[in-house]
C-alpha cells in the first residue's frame, strides 16, 4: 500500500511538472536550448500614392492573428497622418486608416511588423464552416464546357482534396476545347476567381486568400493568390497554376477573398508593395514576446517577472532540489557515506562562488585545523553546547586568519573563504570529531571523504549551465525532482557499495 501511494503521488508530480513544461515549450516555444535562436520576419507594407491638395483618408487592410504565425510585434509610420485601428467585427478585417486634413504630391504611408512562423501550418479555420455555393448561372457555352471538365474531373478523384487538385492541373494545362474555352472567360488577373466559379458548379465551398511567401527576401513584391477548398472539417490550399495541395513555405495570409486591401479617399496612383527580411532573434525573447500577444500566463510560472536581484537569488535556489537529490542518489543507491545530508549541499554551493579548486583546498585547511583544536578540546571536558559554541568562534577565527593571510599574499581565492556556511563547519568539526573518537579515524577519514566527494558532484549538477537554464525558465520541474525523490525515497534494494561488501559472500 506504501509503495501504491508513493508511485501514484510520484506520478501526478511527474505529469503536472512535464505537463506545464510541455505546453510552455508546443504554445509558446519556448527553447530547450538557451542557444536555441529563430527565424523572425520583418514585413513592411509601403502605400504610396499622390495627394490631391485635399482631405485625404487611406484604409489598409491588416492581418488579423494570420494562421500558423505569432504576430509579435506591429508599427506604422505615419508622419503628419492621423491613425485609428479599427478591430476585426461583423466580417469586416481589421483595418488602419490614416487621415489628414490636406494632402499634396507624393505621399508614402508604412505598415510594419515582426513575425515568427510557428509550427504548424496554415491551414486553420478562422471562422465557421462555409455554406455550399449555389451553382451559378454560366451562359452557354461555357455552361457546357464547365459541366464536361467537372465531370471527369469527378470520375478520376476520390474526395475533395483530389477532385480540386485534377480539376485546377487540367484547366491549366490541358489542350481539350472545353478547357480552352473556359481559360478564355477569365484574366490573368482574375483566374483564381474564376476557379472558384468553375467550383461552385460542383457545389465545393472555395474562396481565395491572398498572402507572402517567406522564404527569401524580397522587396516590392505584390501579393500572392492561392486557392482554399474546405472538405467539410477544414480549408485546404491550392496552387492556382498547378493545382498541388499544400501552400507556399511560411504563407503569411494578408486578406481572404478581396485583394483590393486599400480603400482610399481624395488620393491618386496608388501603389502597394511588400517588402520582407527574416533576422535570427533568440528563441526565448521570441517566447515571451509570444506570451504578451497570447496572455497564457504559462510564462508566469518562471523568473522573468521578478525584480533582477531576486531573479539571481533563485537561480541559485531552483538548484539546491538538484543538489540534494545528488545525495539521494549517492547515498540510497551507491552508498557513500556522508555527515548528514544538507552538509554536502551546502558545501557545494560555497564551490559555486569559491570555484572548485580553492574552495576544496579552503574548506580541507579550515576542517583540519577545527578538527586539530577540537581534538585539544575534549580534554577540557566541556559540555556540549559551548563546546558547539567553542567550535564555532574557532572557525570564525580560522575562517578570518585565512582571509587576512590571502589579502597579504595578494590571493583573492582565499578572501571568499567567508562564502562557506560557517554553521555547517562548525557542525562537520563536531561530527567528524565524534565519529573519530568513537568509531575510529578510518570511518571518520571515510564519511569526511565521502562528503567532500558527494558535494563536488553536486557542484557540477548545480553549475551545469543548461540544467541551471531549465530549472530558472521552467520552475515547474521541481515537481519532477520531487517525483523522484519519492521513488528513490521508497527504494529498499541493494546499494552499489555493497557489492563489494559482500563480495566474498557472493563467491560462495
Amino acid at each position: 500500500m506504501r509503495f501504491s501511494a508513493v508511485f501514484i503521488l510520484a506520478t501526478l508530480c511527474a505529469v503536472l511538472g512535464l505537463s506545464v513544461a510541455y505546453l510552455k515549450v508546443s504554445r509558446l516555444s519556448v527553447p530547450l536550448d538557451p542557444t536555441a535562436e529563430a527565424t523572425v520576419w520583418d514585413v513592411e507594407a509601403r502605400i504610396a500614392f499622390e495627394g490631391r491638395g485635399q482631405p485625404a483618408k487611406v484604409a489598409l487592410t491588416l492581418p488579423d492573428t494570420p494562421p500558423g504565425f505569432a504576430l509579435l510585434d506591429e508599427d506604422f509610420v505615419s508622419r503628419s497622418y492621423g491613425l485609428a485601428i479599427r478591430g476585426s467585427e461583423n466580417g469586416i478585417p481589421r483595418q488602419a486608416v490614416w487621415t489628414v486634413r490636406r494632402a499634396a504630391g507624393a505621399q508614402a504611408l508604412y505598415y510594419h511588423i515582426k513575425v515568427y512562423p510557428k509550427r504548424e501550418e496554415a491551414t486553420q479555420d478562422p471562422g465557421p464552416a462555409p455554406t455550399f455555393p449555389e451553382v451559378p448561372e454560366y451562359a452557354e457555352p461555357l455552361r457546357s464546357a464547365i459541366e464536361a471538365v467537372l465531370k471527369k474531373a469527378r470520375e478520376e478523384s476520390a474526395d475533395i482534396v483530389t477532385f480540386t487538385s485534377l480539376l485546377v492541373a487540367n484547366i491549366n494545362e490541358s489542350d481539350d476545347e472545353n478547357v480552352k474555352l473556359i481559360r478564355k472567360s477569365a484574366t490573368e488577373d482574375g483566374w483564381a476567381r474564376m476557379l472558384t466559379e468553375v467550383l461552385a458548379g460542383a457545389r465545393i465551398p472555395s474562396r481565395i486568400v491572398y498572402g507572402l511567401p517567406l522564404e527569401q527576401d524580397f522587396v516590392d513584391t505584390p501579393l500572392t493568390a492561392w486557392l482554399e477548398v474546405h472538405d467539410g472539417e477544414r480549408w485546404h490550399g491550392f496552387n492556382p497554376q498547378t493545382g498541388q495541395d499544400g501552400y507556399p513555405t511560411n504563407f503569411l495570409i494578408w486578406s481572404y477573398d478581396d485583394p483590393k486591401i486599400t480603400v482610399t479617399k481624395g488620393v491618386r496612383n496608388i501603389e502597394v508593395g511588400f517588402s520582407g527580411n527574416k533576422t535570427p532573434m533568440p528563441q526565448l525573447s521570441v517566447a515571451k514576446r509570444v506570451e504578451s500577444k497570447l496572455d497564457t500566463g504559462l510564462l508566469a510560472l518562471s523568473l522573468n517577472d521578478l525584480p533582477v536581484r531576486t531573479q539571481n537569488v533563485y537561480r541559485v535556489l531552483l538548484m539546491v532540489p538538484l543538489g540534494a537529490f545528488v545525495i539521494v542518489l549517492m547515498r540510497g543507491v551507491v552508498g557513500v557515506p556522508t555527515f548528514g545530508t544538507f552538509m554536502p549541499v551546502l558545501v557545494a554551493l560555497a564551490f559555486r562562488e569559491t570555484k572548485l579548486a580553492a574552495g576544496i583546498a579552503l574548506f580541507l585547511i579550515v576542517v583540519s585545523a577545527g578538527l586539530a583544536i577540537r581534538v585539544a578540546l575534549t580534554r577540557l571536558r566541556l559540555l556540549l553546547m559551548p563546546r558547539l559554541a567553542s567550535v564555532l568562534v574557532i572557525v570564525i577565527g580560522l575562517m578570518l586568519g585565512v582571509s587576512l593571510l590571502s589579502a597579504k599574499l595578494g590571493i583573492e581565492q582565499g578572501l571568499s573563504i567567508a562564502l562557506f556556511p560557517m554553521v555547517i563547519l562548525t557542525m562537520t568539526i563536531e561530527r567528524m570529531s565524534i565519529v573519530w573518537e568513537e568509531r575510529g579515524p578510518g570511518t571518520a577519514i571515510k564519511e569526511f571523504a565521502g562528503s567532500l566527494f558527494v558535494a563536488i558532484c553536486g557542484y557540477y549538477a548545480m553549475t551545469e549551465p543548461h540544467l541551471v537554464y531549465l530549472m530558472s525558465t521552467f520552475p515547474e520541474l521541481l515537481l519532477v525532482v520531487l517525483s523522484l525523490c519519492l521513488c528513490f525515497g521508497a527504494y529498499t534494494g541493494y546499494r552499489l557499495s555493497e557489492i563489494l561488501r559482500f563480495r566474498d559472500l557472493a563467491k560462495r
